[in-house]
């Protein structure tokens, strides 16, 4: 992404906050020569010390067949690899339509947040597979009426788990962008959220949020006294 420093984010705490927020990332490879991608959940590895601090870990799967495209099994495969992990958040168009004042009559752009990962991965054992194959059936059934949970001593579903190929992922760098309209004035970005906040109320909030924290963070006019 661009490094623009307007929109750059560096708390690792803006990472795990979009993965818990938007957990449907997208993976990338680069094997033989050509780009290889897929789509899967993301959870936050669990495993003590893999998010504290700095630190940025996560956990997933592959179907068997994508992991043989990544080159992670297979022969030939070490069960080591590096992937680019792309996680994107909210997104939307932004019309100059919305802009007031001396942003008038200024092209359009897109409002997103969105966090690309260089991770170094590893293929779990079977057991972990399964141990993580169990917490995103938990965590995306929720407390929903008929919530199913993987059972693994089903033999259909112990089938089914033992077609993937479960991941860790950690870490090694990462750029997030929360682009907001932070360069616009507060009375454009006021419109814009007006404008989102019947289609898109959760873009809306995030960039309510960003112009709340700029104005309260902005030096106080020493000239103006409180009436």
């Amino acid at each position: 992404m661009q490094p623009n420093p307007q929109y750059r984010v560096e708390d690792p705490r803006f990472v795990r906050d979009l993965v818990v927020a938007h957990p449907w990332a997208t993976l990338v490879s680069h094997v033989a020569g050509d780009p290889v991608a897929s789509h899967t959940p993301l959870l936050l590895d669990e495993v003590p010390g893999a998010n504290d601090g700095d630190a940025i870990a996560f956990v997933t799967h592959l179907g068997r067949a994508d992991a043989r495209l990544h080159g992670l099994v297979g022969g030939g495969a070490t069960g080591l690899g590096t992937m680019l992990v792309v996680i994107q958040g909210e997104h939307d168009y932004v019309s100059p339509s919305w802009y007031v004042g001396a942003d008038a009559g200024q092209v359009p752009t897109w409002n997103f947040e969105a966090v690309h990962a260089v991770c170094d991965v590893a293929v779990v054992d079977h057991a972990e597979n399964v141990a993580t194959l169990e917490r995103l059936v938990a965590h995306f059934e929720g407390d929903r009426p008929g919530a199913k949970r993987l059972d693994v001593d089903d033999e259909t579903n112990l089938g089914l788990a033992m077609g993937t190929t479960g991941l860790r992922l950690t870490v090694r760098s990462w750029t997030a962008k929360s682009k907001l309209s932070q360069n616009k004035s507060p009375e454009t970005r006021a419109s814009v959220i007006a404008h989102l906040r019947g289609d898109h109320p959760s873009l809306a909030a995030r960039m309510q949020a960003s112009l709340d924290a700029d104005l309260a963070s902005a030096p106080t006019d020493p000239g103006r006294s409180a009436s």
